[in-house]
C-alpha cells in the first residue's frame, strides 16, 4: 500500500508540472501601450472655455481701461485643421470721463441725488459681447508628429458689441432707461481677430492652451451721440484690442492608434 501511494503521489507531481508547461507555451498576448498620436490621425470635436485680458486700443482707449474676456466656444479638429464657433462676453469696471456724462446730475458737492432727495450711489460698466467662427492650422513641436504638444494660429472674424452700462441705488431718473440711451455710447459692428498660441492635448487631462491674441472692430455708433466727440456722431470707429487667454479643453476626439503584442 505504501508503494500505491507513493506512486500515486508522483503521477500527480509529474501530470501538474506537465500543466504548468503547456500553459507557459499558451500564455495570452498581453496588451501593450499604444504608440504616441499623431496629429494627423486626430478627428473629432473640443469645447473650451477660456478667460483672459485685452489693453484696449483706438477710438474705445479713450474711454476704457483693461478688459476682462471671457470666452466659450467649440472647434471641429480634422488632423491639422481647426474649425469653429465661439462667442463671449467683454466687461470693464473701468470707465474714463465720467464728468462729462454726468455732469448734469452732480451737485455742487459732488454727489448724485436719488428720488427721495438722499445720496445715491453709482456704477458705471462697459459691458460687450463678441460672436464669430473660427479658422486655423497647428503644428507639431517635434518630428514625430506627435500631437501632446503643438501650436496653432487661428483668424477670427465676426460681430461684436460694447457700451456703458448705469447701475444706481435711491432711484435716479435720469440713470434709468430710456435716458440712459443718450449716454451708453453703444456701438456695435464686424471685427477680425488673430491667435497664436500653444495646445497641449495629452493622454490624460488636463487638456489647455495659451495663447496671445488681438482683434479689430469696425464699430458703428447706434445711438450716433457721443460725449467723448462733444456731440453727434456718425462716423464708424476702430475699436481694438490685444492680449493673453488661457483655456480649458474637454476634447472628444476619435484617434488611431498601434496595438503590439509580446509572448
Amino acid at each position: 500500500m505504501r508503494i500505491l501511494s507513493l506512486l500515486w503521489v508522483v503521477a500527480v507531481f509529474l501530470s501538474a508540472h506537465s500543466a504548468m508547461g503547456q500553459g507557459a507555451g499558451l500564455a495570452r498576448p498581453r496588451r501593450s501601450t499604444p504608440v504616441p498620436t499623431e496629429i494627423s490621425s486626430q478627428k473629432g470635436g473640443m469645447i473650451y472655455v477660456g478667460l483672459g485680458g485685452y489693453v484696449p486700443s483706438g477710438y474705445w482707449r479713450q474711454r476704457y481701461g483693461n478688459l476682462l474676456d471671457i470666452q466659450t466656444g467649440y472647434t471641429w479638429l480634422n488632423g491639422s485643421t481647426l474649425l469653429g464657433l465661439e462667442g463671449g462676453a467683454l466687461y470693464s469696471s473701468q470707465v474714463k470721463g465720467l464728468d462729462q456724462i454726468l455732469d448734469f446730475l452732480i451737485t455742487p458737492e459732488g454727489e448724485i441725488l436719488g428720488n427721495d432727495g438722499s445720496y445715491s450711489s453709482l456704477r458705471v460698466e462697459m459691458r460687450g459681447w463678441q460672436l464669430g467662427a473660427h479658422v486655423g492650422q497647428r503644428y507639431a513641436l517635434n518630428d514625430l508628429g506627435s500631437a501632446k504638444s503643438s501650436w496653432f494660429w487661428k483668424l477670427k472674424g465676426g460681430m461684436m458689441q460694447h457700451k456703458m452700462a448705469f447701475m444706481s441705488s435711491g432711484g435716479v431718473p435720469m440713470l434709468a432707461a430710456p435716458y440712459t440711451h443718450a449716454m451708453d455710447e453703444l456701438n456695435r459692428g464686424a471685427f477680425l481677430g488673430e491667435e497664436l498660441g500653444f495646445m497641449h492635448l495629452g493622454r490624460v487631462a488636463p487638456h489647455f492652451q495659451l495663447s496671445v491674441l488681438a482683434f479689430q472692430g469696425w464699430m458703428w455708433p447706434v445711438r450716433g451721440y457721443t460725449f467723448v466727440l462733444d456731440g453727434i456722431q456718425k462716423e464708424p470707429q476702430w475699436s481694438m484690442g490685444w492680449g493673453v487667454r488661457a483655456t480649458w479643453i474637454l476634447p472628444l476626439l476619435q484617434e488611431k492608434s498601434a496595438i503590439r503584442f509580446y509572448y
